[in-house]
């Protein structure tokens, strides 16, 4: 038995490999692709943020509910809203907490602006030291922003 396919089989058949091939693109390569599309920001993590505005150093663990790995301290992100997850270190002797007790997380809206840094910490807010079951003695802060090229990488 032979089969015709008519013109429109073809086309149907074109688009679902169409669609499936881009549904097969890596994560890498749809953000290279959108960066170079729409532009991009990037966040930065530091080790030792200034002490003097009561930041800390704090780690990024899921970007728009995808897990990253918390030790990368630069994470390029296209320009829009992205929701983070972002976990504090914060060493402070004025600060004690049981293992588990404390919320040391927090999730953020970041609206990211084509070709911004942003510097991303922890600001201890001390007057809240004792609330560390909510996460109240925390916020998650950008402590500087400039501008940068953005590399599409």
């Amino acid at each position: 038995m032979k089969t015709k396919l008519s013109i429109s089989a073809i086309l149907a058949m074109t688009l679902a490999f169409t669609a499936t091939a881009e549904g097969n693109i890596s994560g890498d390569d749809k953000a290279k692709k959108a960066q170079a599309s729409q532009g991009c920001g990037e966040i930065v993590l530091y080790n030792k943020p200034p002490s003097t505005r009561n930041m800390h150093y704090a780690s990024i663990a899921a970007i728009d509910g995808q897990n990253v790995s918390t030790q990368s301290r630069s994470f390029y992100l296209t320009e829009g809203k992205h929701v983070i997850r972002v976990q504090e270190h914060i060493n402070e002797e004025a600060l004690t907490r049981r293992r588990g007790e404390a919320k040391n997380f927090h999730l953020i809206e970041f609206d990211v602006q084509a070709n911004k840094k942003y510097s991303l910490g922890a600001k201890y807010i001390r007057k809240n030291r004792s609330k560390y079951k909510t996460g109240e003695y925390w916020t998650p802060s950008v402590w500087k922003t400039s501008n940068v090229e953005c590399k599409a990488s």
